[in-house]
């Protein structure tokens, strides 16, 4: 399937996302014990939700879905596990995205059996074909969205597709992303 629609959001709209998240979960009068961020899409975001909800325990979970371009496992593999108990804590667990949700599924599952009580789970967006249940998220969206702590990344990687001059001309109209043709992008 071509690229041909992004979401390019900066960091004060992430900001912004987050803050409304937060918002959300003291609406509802959640009292966090301990955030757990999702590496490495997660990690930026949980220390946001943590400045905001006043949270100052994060732990990181790492799982792995790809074994390289086009080929992944059947489920994700924790690769990084929580290592203690969390004993009837009350857990947010934080990604930037919930695409397929079966990384959020199997952490969530992971944190269950390391004795959460209980597992809310926070997203800034998700996607329609989702699996998982996401209780706090903002945005909704088909496109690709490539966030301000990928930016390099993603972009190499775009620049390896098929369609990559289609994907370029649309990608060089943001001024936000000039700095990485000029400076990272290999040419």
């Amino acid at each position: 399937m071509p690229v041909t629609e992004f979401e390019i959001p900066d960091i004060e709209e992430i900001y912004r996302d987050l803050a409304e998240i937060a918002s959300m979960i003291n609406d509802r009068d959640i009292k966090i014990d301990v955030i757990v961020g999702i590496s490495r899409g997660g990690l930026i975001p949980a220390r946001l939700l943590s400045d905001f909800l006043l949270v100052p325990e994060i732990k990181i979970v790492s799982a792995g879905f790809y074994l390289g371009p086009k080929r992944r496992l059947e489920k994700p593999v924790i690769i990084s596990p929580i290592k203690e108990e969390l004993n009837g804590k009350i857990v947010l667990l934080v990604d930037d995205v919930a695409d397929t949700g079966e990384t959020l599924m199997e952490i969530e599952k992971h944190l269950y059996e390391k004795g959460a009580g209980k597992v809310y789970t926070a997203v800034i967006y998700t996607k329609p074909w989702n699996k998982a249940r996401v209780d706090f998220y903002v945005k909704r969206t088909e496109a690709w969205i490539i966030f301000p702590w990928e930016r390099v990344e993603t972009i190499s990687q775009l620049s390896k597709m098929q369609d990559w001059e289609k994907v370029k001309g649309i990608l060089e109209k943001e001024v936000n992303l000039r700095i990485i043709f000029d400076k990272f992008l290999i040419k």
